[in-house]
């Protein structure tokens, strides 16, 4: 069965982009273009991964992955950080979110990113040979 991945940015040619590599990959993407419906889709169709820019109008990626992560019905849904937001070195996601009982994503990719990299993160993180994050891990 194909896995469902959930694509969540607000610039609709990353978006299309994201899906039709997605797509050519054999995943089902959906797509999200804000927080609230992400979270909607989320319950939905619960995705197998989520794929997530951090800024976002109305509510950021961060605020919605505290969500997700605080939900024991999505806190196994692997996330994949992907955002145009520049930091020098690696991404500190401790800068965004200092409450340690939150975990980090499973992966930060910085826009544009190399779709073959991508795609082999998405297929590494929805494999079922991978264990779900457990509540204890976090």
């Amino acid at each position: 069965m194909a896995k469902k991945i959930l694509i969540v940015d607000d610039e609709s040619d990353i978006t299309t982009y994201l899906a039709m590599v997605l797509k050519a990959n054999g995943f089902v993407p959906t797509v999200a273009r804000d927080a609230q419906v992400a979270l909607d889709k989320t319950h939905e169709i619960q995705p197998d991964l989520i794929s997530l820019d951090i800024m976002m109008p109305k509510e950021s990626g961060i605020a919605m992955y505290k969500l997700l992560k605080n939900d024991p019905k999505t806190d196994r849904i692997p996330v994949i950080i992907v955002s145009g937001v520049a930091q020098e070195g690696e991404f500190d996601f401790r800068s965004y979110v200092p409450d340690e009982s939150i975990p980090e994503p499973e992966c930060f990719m910085e826009k544009p990113i190399d779709v073959n990299e991508y795609i082999r993160t998405i297929r590494q993180l929805t494999s079922s040979d991978r264990p779900p994050r457990r509540q204890e891990e976090k």
